[in-house]
């Protein structure tokens, strides 16, 4: 049997924090995503599979920069110099929603013939080492994507392990608070009982669904809503066994959550207890502190900057207040910055697939200045 390296969810071209920026200008969580790449593929070709499986979203959106695209060009480079073959399908953010808009796999495809790239919404099935991969790439609606999981049943092989991969979300999920861009959902019941193992993209925590059923995860930690106790990397799907065995990366971008009782304190208090209270996590880390009970007029004597230095080593400090349902109703929101601050923070939260993050923000900045400028 086949021992296959399998991973998706890269995202490639993502950038969180756009204000954020290395020495060079880079928005430093785009370089976060770029380096667990090739994390990943080192460590694929590391474990000396039969060959690899990537499970869609490879790229953040289906219009990457020439940069991002080069990145994923030289990874495939390194696989197929390794004599590596593998299948690859595209999910939701990297499937254009207008078929003549191309694709990135299609100039991938024609470069490396040793991938099978499956993304034009349609099924598609290849060989590794005796194991039959059916490719299930995103389509532009449920019921498309229920009519191609029939079309993969309908070419198992009787004579060799049959591995379905698809980038879908199942019912059985967990709770989450939000529904991704172009997000199709199925129940695993979808899936036919002829598929031997099956191995999912979309859900950026690695998880076991059922005896034959798997996420691999994600590469890197995205934010606080999504999953980040959980480590992220890559799997390798032992055909044979059918187990998965996940391989963590060292190198993703720590988040960690911290909490103050903050009721009654000064402003000062307030950033010393922040201080305290952070102690001991890990450098570079996301650091999200909630102030519970938070005295309002305490609160808004603190400048942003003040918690970004209690913080030493933090790559950002996000603060999170709760002033009790009384304060907020009499206060408003906790804080209310610039235009500019207000429009950073707004495109901050926004899934931006098939834009450039940076330009948008640089425009909305752009037309504000314009527009003060009118009423100056």
């Amino acid at each position: 049997m086949a021992r296959l390296v399998a991973f998706g969810d890269a995202h490639l071209g993502r950038s969180h924090l756009a204000h954020l920026r290395d020495e060079q200008g880079r928005n430093v969580r785009e370089e976060d995503f770029l380096r667990s790449f090739s994390w990943a593929i080192e460590e694929t070709i590391r474990q000396e599979p039969d060959g690899f499986l990537w499970l869609g979203d490879i790229f953040d959106h289906a219009r990457p920069t020439y940069r991002t695209f080069a990145h994923v060009l030289a990874g495939l480079q390194q696989l197929a110099d390794a004599g590596l073959p593998g299948v690859a399908i595209s999910g939701n953010h990297d499937t254009p929603r207008v078929r003549g808009t191309g694709s990135p796999y299609d100039a991938l495809e024609r470069v490396f013939p040793s991938v099978t790239f499956a993304w034009r919404m349609e099924a598609a099935r290849a060989e590794i080492a005796g194991v039959a991969v059916h490719a299930v790439p995103q389509t532009l609606a449920v019921d498309d994507l229920r009519e191609q999981l029939k079309v993969a049943a309908e070419a198992v092989r009787a004579d060799a392990v049959n591995l379905l991969i698809a980038h879908v979300a199942l019912t059985s999920l967990p709770s989450r608070a939000y529904r991704d861009i172009n997000e199709l959902e199925v129940e695993e019941s979808a899936f036919d009982r002829a598929f031997d193992l099956v191995v999912l993209g979309h859900y950026h925590a690695v998880q076991k669904i059922s005896k034959r059923t798997w996420y691999a995860g994600s590469t890197d930690t995205f934010s606080f809503a999504d999953s980040p106790e959980t480590a992220k990397g890559l799997v390798v799907v032992d055909t044979g066994s059918g187990a998965l065995e996940h391989v963590e990366n060292p190198h993703e971008r720590p988040l960690a959550t911290v909490s103050v009782q903050a009721g009654g304190m000064s402003a000062g208090e307030l950033v010393d207890a922040v201080e305290r209270s952070a102690k001991g996590t890990p450098e570079g880390a996301v650091v999200r502190v909630y102030l519970n009970q938070v005295d309002p007029a305490s609160f808004r004597q603190v400048a942003m900057e003040q918690f970004q230095e209690a913080v030493r080593g933090a790559l950002w400090v996000q603060v999170e207040p709760d002033m009790g349902a009384d304060a907020m109703a009499v206060q408003g929101g906790p804080t209310v910055g610039s235009l500019e601050q207000e429009w950073l923070a707004y495109v901050e939260l926004q899934d931006l697939a098939g834009l450039e993050r940076e330009r948008v923000v640089s425009l909305g900045a752009r037309f504000l200045e314009d527009a003060r400028g009118d009423t100056a």
